[in-house]
């Protein structure tokens, strides 16, 4: 007979268990969700910022059967509990824990302050959508995911621009020229936890900043791109691009939860040779 289930929230003492209970409940995902123990912690301390108070747990005697792994930050103008990771290991699905999860940390983050939870989730994920449905969620945003497969950029323009590597994060500077809100995880209040693993490239005329790219180059990823509204169209979101994708490691590059109603970045990115790929929702809870 199995040992009764108990809940509490996370340590950090539990990374361990944490990252075993991780390739567990992702093992027959519909992406790969394989990672080292270093890569995983990178991602929970870092990427992440893990708020282990606030992220609730489910044990069934000392093995980690269910877990949510969450941040908190404000994001859209109140402070908001991101779910960076959600899962139930084989054997225990079907008993309604994610929901339980929630109902127990929910005291807990409406007493530190926090109004809104907010997760994403693959849109073709319908046994997940269902799951949080029951837990109060909705969709609140539809993203769109692009990838260049061939690792080819489709160049049509010269890059006549200098474009140099920082390591200073101007985020004050960095807020002024993005007009499109990122998802909570790319915001750049969130991306300063991750700057280690982060590389930002600028394009300036005389000491004014016209573009920036941060990407991270172990895995081809574009974290945000924003170039200056009345220096579009002159080919420096391309040259940034460029520049970032001969600076990577992985030639598959990838940018994430662009939102469906943006046509004009996601042509911007297609006719760079990107193609469409996942598509997820970002999905809300409003807190009493």
């Amino acid at each position: 007979m199995a040992p009764p289930l108990h809940y509490r929230t996370l340590t950090k003492a539990d990374l361990g268990q944490m990252h075993r209970s991780f390739i567990e409940a992702f093992s027959n995902y519909q992406v790969n969700m394989k990672m080292t123990r270093e890569a995983f912690e990178d991602r929970m301390l870092h990427k992440l910022n893990i708020n282990f108070d606030l992220s609730p747990s489910v044990f069934s005697g000392d093995k980690l059967v269910g877990f949510i792994f969450q941040t908190i930050n404000e994001y859209e103008g109140v402070l908001t509990a991101y779910n960076g990771g959600t899962g139930v290991i084989p054997g225990y699905l079907g008993q309604g824990l994610t929901a339980k999860l929630y109902d127990f940390i929910s005291p807990r983050l409406i007493g530190e302050g926090v109004e809104k939870c907010v997760l994403e989730v693959l849109t073709e994920n319908k046994q997940a959508i269902k799951a949080y449905r029951n837990s109060g969620f909705e969709v609140s945003k539809d993203f769109q995911c692009l990838l260049l497969r061939d690792g080819i950029l489709d160049l049509k323009t010269k890059n006549e621009f200098e474009i140099n590597e920082v390591k200073d994060f101007q985020i004050e500077e960095y807020q002024l020229l993005g007009d499109i809100l990122p998802s909570m995880l790319d915001q750049l209040e969130q991306v300063k936890y991750h700057l280690p693993s982060e590389r930002i490239l600028e394009v300036r005329i005389g000491h004014e900043l016209q573009g920036f790219i941060i990407f991270q180059p172990h895995n081809g990823r574009i974290t945000q791109l924003a170039v200056r509204k009345n220096s579009r169209r002159q080919g420096i979101g391309t040259a940034l691009i460029h520049h970032a994708h001969l600076m990577s490691e992985s030639k598959n590059f990838s940018v994430l939860n662009i939102e469906a109603t943006q046509d004009g970045i996601i042509s911007f990115f297609e006719k760079l040779g990107f193609s469409r790929d996942l598509k997820q929702y970002e999905m809300a809870r409003l807190l009493p």
